[in-house]
């Protein structure tokens, strides 16, 4: 019978498992309370360093890359946390974060507001969240349902932006690459 413990792996086991490595995002799902909010401002932070360093263009190829690492990252770390969806995997929020960066208005609070209404829409799970998350679950419905709630905060971020730009209170600016 399967054991659905839920507390944070040791970072020493994370250490010893690429796997592990990878679906708690190098050890920030470890991080208690709220593991998927740490993973959250932990792939924040990449996001700007890597932003930074090689501007915005390659975080697409890294987001792609994390999708798919993190599909076979999530089911391989079933063998060491008993359960799929563990508390401890954040590799699915680090992609959602990342690509509700890449598409919302640049600048510190456009993307705070972001990474809140990610972390929002995570929690609620709206349809078709809700109807992923009470499936059986896999590395691919993990992943995808933080995609769907990035959407909607990519929606509600960009609809705020445009309401703020037209009304003349802000001056939003977007950039992919």
């Amino acid at each position: 019978m399967k054991s659905y413990k839920t507390e944070a792996p040791a970072f020493s086991l994370v250490l010893r498992h690429p796997w592990l490595m990878i679906s708690t995002f190098f050890g920030a799902g470890c991080i208690t309370p709220a593991p998927g909010t740490w993973g959250s401002f932990a792939a924040w932070l990449a996001f700007w360093l890597m932003q930074s360093a090689f501007g915005r263009a390659p975080i697409w190829f890294a987001s792609a890359l994390a999708f798919i690492l993190g599909c076979i990252a999530v089911g391989r770390s079933e063998t060491y946390l008993y359960k799929t969806d563990h508390g401890s995997i954040v590799i699915d929020e680090v992609v959602a974060v990342w690509l509700t960066l890449l598409v919302t208005p640049i600048g510190f609070f456009w993307q705070l507001a972001s990474v809140i209404a990610f972390r929002f829409f995570d929690i609620v799970k709206l349809p078709p969240v809700s109807v992923l998350d009470s499936m059986r679950q896999n590395g691919f419905t993990v992943m995808l349902d933080d995609v769907f709630a990035a959407v909607y905060a990519i929606i509600l971020i960009n609809a705020a932006a445009y309401v703020l730009e037209v009304s003349g209170f802000a001056a939003p600016i977007w950039t992919f690459f």
